[in-house]
């Protein structure tokens, strides 16, 4: 079995030439548990990963939030962890996310081919796609009004940009499970894998 993992700091990313990130110990135990021998994959983005489930390159994607698109090839497993889709703002600005003259007077970044750069402009939001390496500059620089992003993800690379954490200010948006999707083709020839896999998923924070 190979499962895709998208190029998502901190949960999947390739380090000294190998696979790292908050999320592979868990996916790893429980697959391992499930009795599956697996090897890993790294794709760029969503969008690959989902290409690359179709043709069957691989069978399955972590970590990834559902929508209806996935859900026509592949099963959503229970939860590995929660993924906060975030608003983050300068924290010198009077941009407030919940007006409701924000979503037509404001511009706003993403990461593209992602499920919140769908969410946003199936909302109506003026979108900016963008790598996640440059959404904290985009808003230091008053490129956007604003970001929004999964938390964990933004405030990583805040860290690893060496910015204070206290220059954006966080409003959560939705909370939203993050998961496995398993290909329904390979559940086709594996009857009751996915019964035993969610046994032994333990969800946690990370």
């Amino acid at each position: 079995m190979v499962l895709g993992v998208p190029n998502f700091k901190p949960y999947t990313f390739q380090e000294h030439n190998k696979l790292a990130g908050s999320a592979i110990a868990p996916v790893s135990l429980a697959l391992k548990d499930s009795q599956v021998k697996f090897t890993l994959r790294l794709y760029d983005n969503y969008s690959l990963l989902l290409k690359a489930l179709r043709k069957d390159e691989i069978q399955g994607f972590f970590l990834a939030s559902k929508n209806l698109e996935r859900d026509k090839y592949a099963v959503f497993s229970k939860p590995v962890t929660f993924n906060n889709w975030s608003w983050f703002v300068l924290n010198k600005s009077d941009v407030d996310v919940r007006d409701r003259d924000f979503k037509i007077n404001s511009k706003v970044a993403t990461v593209g081919k992602t499920n919140t750069y769908r969410w946003l402009t199936r909302s109506g939001y003026q979108v900016l796609s963008s790598d996640i390496k440059q959404l904290p500059n985009l808003l230091i620089t008053n490129q956007v009004d604003a970001v929004f992003v999964a938390q964990a993800v933004f405030e990583s690379r805040v860290q690893s940009l060496a910015i204070h954490p206290k220059t954006f200010v966080k409003t959560v948006e939705v909370k939203k499970p993050f998961s496995i999707y398993i290909s329904k083709y390979y559940l086709q020839s594996n009857e009751g894998f996915m019964k035993v896999l969610n046994g032994h998923i333990s969800t946690g924070e990370f």
